[in-house]
């Protein structure tokens, strides 16, 4: 039952965030991704996980930029970067072994404030090109 806490629940956590990332990213019209969405699901491969989060969140980043300055949306759209940056951050610091307990539960905090302003940018994007 402890196992399940520890390792089983956080899985499926971490796999319905991924799966958010990646309905951001297929939010996004396809002339302005830099990545495809499938590509998120690539946050299951262990270590490499940690650096490819950067490259993620600059590429929703970067979509959501382009999407403004082509004027597909009036207003540039928050996607939570900084939250991520930050929740990146401590899940890198995880791998330090005197910072793992100092990084924890912050990286869980960093994680549901991206996690909902993901989920809002994509809810805002969808009024914007719903509007025009």
């Amino acid at each position: 039952m402890f196992a399940a806490f520890l390792i089983i629940i956080p899985f499926v956590t971490f796999v319905f965030y991924i799966r958010a990332i990646s309905k951001t990213i297929k939010a996004i019209d396809p002339e302005y991704r830099t990545q495809s969405p499938g590509m998120a699901w690539l946050l299951l491969i262990p270590v490499f996980n940690v650096i490819w989060f950067f490259f993620l969140l600059k590429s929703i980043k970067t979509g959501f930029l382009r999407m403004y300055e082509s004027q597909r949306v009036s207003q540039p759209i928050d996607t939570g970067y900084t939250y991520g940056i930050a929740m990146g951050c401590c899940w890198a610091a995880i791998f330090i072994p005197k910072l793992i307990f100092v990084a924890l539960i912050p990286m869980f905090v960093f994680s549901i404030l991206h996690w909902t302003k993901l989920n809002n940018a994509r809810k805002r994007l969808s009024e914007e090109l719903n509007r025009n």
